[in-house]
């Protein structure tokens, strides 16, 4: 069966706007009914081939639809309809829900634990959910954060995915013998063992949500764990207690969630209801006054900051940088006058402003902010501290970015042996300090190294960090855009298209890491398809503008690359005065000498030099050798880049390179993107 395509009309009213994710099910897509004039989720299966796995699966597609549909709460998805279609020849089995509003309870944790008092209250809203579907005699099975969806708007949330669901009321047995169905982090000890299964395993999946809603973590998460050590553990390992992983926490909170995760059913709470009571009265608990070490709450000056602080995260999480980078500098001036420069809420505060502040485009800035924060850090917390090794990785991150990656491949080493000494080789400090040293290897031109680095630690961050990463893409990433600088073209556009296919159903398309890898996608099609290289670049500068703003520094980039694709394809003169413009915009928001304004003009040197104008294109490489020497140091590979190209005018174009050697357009483009 062909793949299905925005515009398709499924049962002749269902019109197909834009996958919104795909899994083992089939994918999901937002479509228009234009029957009720409504937009609607539409999930679909795989055509049935008339296979027991497939007829298996259709059976099980039926029941979600019949369990989940005959569910009517606040806290639950409401289903519309369900049926079978003919798509291209083939049977198509389609569910018709609601369209949610928000993001998966899984992508929100990936960015680190919600406040106590939001945990809490999310959590209560599954107990809700919960005692619904077991009050109508359905067992959910499958309760796990990819499964919840939260409108962060109002802090709502739904309960969705009924496809392994068990009913009282229908009796369906479509489990094979032998087989366990669901997630194996989040799975009750009696599935495992092929127990009687209640309401009560849905609780024991809840204690497990609540412990990484708490924590960040479940409560069985060894990086590396394969799944049997995962099933083994919840079978007969005792769970870690949410207090020694996240210290602060009332004993309380302990109790429950331990509760939920007894091994024996019958220890566990009777029903979602006294869960939903219990969590309630420790809501009560941490607003007294005393709490205060890491909940956020209303009576506590500290609690206000932090939430503050995470407030202003979500912003420059969503692409908004420079909003976040103004939000947090009132967050640290407000932590520094209540509790005083050294407390760690100000130093966090610090490092989240230094992050926002290079990611909003001011990398000077960044780097000198980061350095000052590692000196202040030492002082106060000393070398080992956590937060001292995180300023340092930002130090050396906007080291790296600021066109400085000789000092970066300095710093590099001793910072990736402090982290992985200190807090171990699975730790997101060490692995971003991983990722800092081979970007300076890729800006050294060293791109088989940075190649072969980045493609270990692409699999280290999916191993333990997942798949749905940030982190993750950034290293898949460079990995792509470093083994295109290595010369194989074909693989490298390969990996982007797998890439950016799997970062925006991973997280997205409107992400910021999705345009991202979309930017990539684009930059690997240089040395092929000009047309299509450059027409992705267009269509992507409206959506830069639209997530992230006009004045951000990867909107300048992609404006900057589509004056390129004016220059190559369309009007050459029309397309050096638009890249003029996206150089005189950096220079008016970031000043004429920063890193981006340089790597502008780098790429307007390199076209001046390619339409034959060498009297412009040497006056202009002429004052970035001076600022580049001045600024960065005669031995910066900047300094060193346009000092070769200073030398090489007025040589005439060279031929198309062999394969391996990239073209001076694409080098720049690769420079630029990175």
């Amino acid at each position: 069966m062909g793949a299905m395509e925005a515009g398709d009309v499924l049962d002749g009213r269902y019109r197909l706007v834009g996958a919104l994710g795909r899994g083992g099910f089939g994918e999901v897509w937002k479509a228009f009914d234009e029957r009720m004039l409504r937009h609607v989720a539409i999930k679909v299966l795989g055509p049935d081939e008339g296979g027991t796995d497939s007829s298996r699966a259709a059976a099980r597609f039926w029941q979600e639809a019949v369990m989940a549909g005959g569910l009517s709460h606040a806290h639950i998805v409401t289903v519309y309809d369900f049926g079978r279609t003919r798509y291209n020849g083939h049977h198509q089995d389609f569910l018709v829900m609601e369209l949610l509003p928000g993001r998966s309870l899984s992508r929100i944790l990936a960015q680190g634990p919600p406040s106590v008092t939001r945990s809490l209250a999310w959590a209560s809203q599954i107990c809700e959910a919960l005692h619904a579907a077991h009050g109508a005699g359905v067992i959910h099975r499958d309760i796990k954060p990819p499964n919840v969806m939260v409108d962060e708007s109002t802090d709502r949330l739904k309960v969705l995915d009924f496809g392994i669901a068990k009913s009282s009321q229908l009796q369906l047995d479509l489990t094979l013998p032998g087989q366990i169905l669901g997630s194996v982090g989040y799975m009750a000890p009696e599935r495992i063992t092929l127990g009687p299964v209640d309401a009560r395993s849905d609780l024991y999946s809840l204690g497990c949500v609540l412990h990484e809603l708490l924590t960040g973590r479940p409560p069985f998460s060894a990086p590396g764990a394969d799944p049997a050590a995962l099933l083994h553990a919840h079978v007969h390992q005792p769970p870690p207690a949410p207090g020694a992983c996240r210290p602060g926490l009332p004993p309380e909170a302990d109790r429950l969630v331990l509760d939920l995760l007894a091994k024996d059913p019958a220890q566990r709470p009777h029903n979602a209801a006294m869960v939903r009571e219990r969590l309630a009265a420790l809501e009560k608990t941490i607003r007294e006054p005393g709490w205060t070490a890491l909940l956020v709450t209303a009576d506590s000056p500290e609690g206000v900051l932090r939430q503050r602080l995470q407030e202003a995260e979500t912003v420059g999480n969503a692409g908004r940088a420079g909003r976040a980078r103004i939000l947090l500098r009132g967050v640290v001036s407000d932590c520094t006058r209540a509790l005083g420069p050294d407390h760690p809420c100000t130093l966090t505060a610090r490092l989240r402003l230094a992050y926002f502040t290079g990611e909003a485009g001011y990398l000077d800035e960044a780097r000198i902010a980061a350095e000052r924060l590692v000196r202040r850090c030492r002082a106060a917390l000393g070398n080992e501290h956590r937060l001292t090794l995180g300023a340092r990785v930002e130090h050396a991150r906007w080291t790296e970015e600021s066109l400085r990656a000789h000092e970066a491949l300095a710093l590099c080493p001793p910072l990736i042996a402090d982290c992985t000494s200190v807090l171990g080789p699975d730790a997101v400090e060490t692995l971003e300090a991983r990722l800092v040293h081979a970007h300076a290897l890729s800006a050294r031109d060293d791109d088989a190294e940075a190649r072969d680095l980045s493609a270990g630690l692409m699999s280290h961050c999916a191993r333990v960090l997942g798949d749905a990463h940030p982190l993750t893409f950034r290293s898949r990433a460079l990995h792509a855009l470093s083994t295109f600088a290595a010369g194989e073209t074909e693989r490298a556009i390969a990996l982007t298209a797998a890439m950016t296919r799997d970062c925006g159903d991973a997280l997205g398309p409107d992400a910021p890491t999705t345009l991202a890898c979309r930017l990539t996608d684009a930059v690997c099609l240089t040395e092929g398809d000009l047309s299509e290289c450059f027409n992705r670049i267009r269509l992507l500068v409206p959506d830069f503008q639209r997530v992230m703003g006009h004045d951000a520094p990867l909107t300048l980039m992609a404006r900057a690359l589509e004056a390129t694709a004016t220059t190559v394809t369309v009007d050459h003169s029309g397309g050096m005065q638009q890249l003029e413009r996206v150089a005189a915009d950096s220079s008016d928001i970031f000043g004429h000498d920063a890193p981006l304004s340089l790597v502008i003009k780098q790429g307007h040197a390199t076209f001046l030099a390619a339409k034959g104008d060498y009297r412009q294109a040497h006056a202009l490489l002429t004052t970035l050798v001076a600022v580049g020497t001045r600024d960065l140091g005669p031995d910066a590979f900047f300094t060193q880049k346009v000092k070769k190209a200073l030398s090489e005018l007025p040589a005439p174009a060279p031929p198309r390179p062999r394969r391996g050697r990239l073209s001076a357009l694409a080098r720049w483009l690769l420079d630029s993107s990175g």
